[in-house]
């Protein structure tokens, strides 16, 4: 990104959430209706807020029609930011789960009425994800 920069090249890292492929939705979703266990039914409730693959196209598209890109270039960018930012939804008229928001993950996991008061901008900081992803 630094050396493209200088030509006007946006490079950006998109970081979608969870998508609803095919293979999603056949071996998950619908594993989760004919067998539930816990741990299925855990699964197809992400997914099922998920996303679907057109929805990083949309991203792509809302991008290249920013004339402020550059400012993005180099940045780690998540879909649903950019859905946030830009005002789009997914094709299904819905906005998917941000698994950053805290909001959105009270929800997922049954505490609505706390996630009610919870306000949108509330997020879980990348410093903390880069921690629980990092070994040490």
């Amino acid at each position: 990104a630094h050396e493209l920069k200088k030509f006007n090249v946006a490079c950006i890292s998109l970081w979608p959430g969870p998508v609803r492929t095919e293979y999603i939705q056949e071996n998950i979703i619908k594993h989760a209706e004919d067998n539930p266990s816990e741990m299925s039914l855990r699964s197809s409730k992400i997914f099922e807020k998920g996303e679907t693959i057109e929805f990083a196209g949309k991203s792509i598209v809302h991008l290249a029609a920013d004339p402020n890109i550059m400012k993005k270039t180099g940045r780690i960018i998540e879909t649903t930011a950019l859905a946030c930012e830009y005002g789009f939804t997914d094709i299904d008229g819905l906005t998917p789960i941000c698994t950053r928001k805290v909001k959105d993950l009270l929800q997922l996991e049954g505490w609505n009425k706390l996630a009610a008061f919870v306000p949108d901008f509330v997020k879980i900081p990348y410093w903390v994800l880069h921690m629980t992803a990092n070994k040490f």
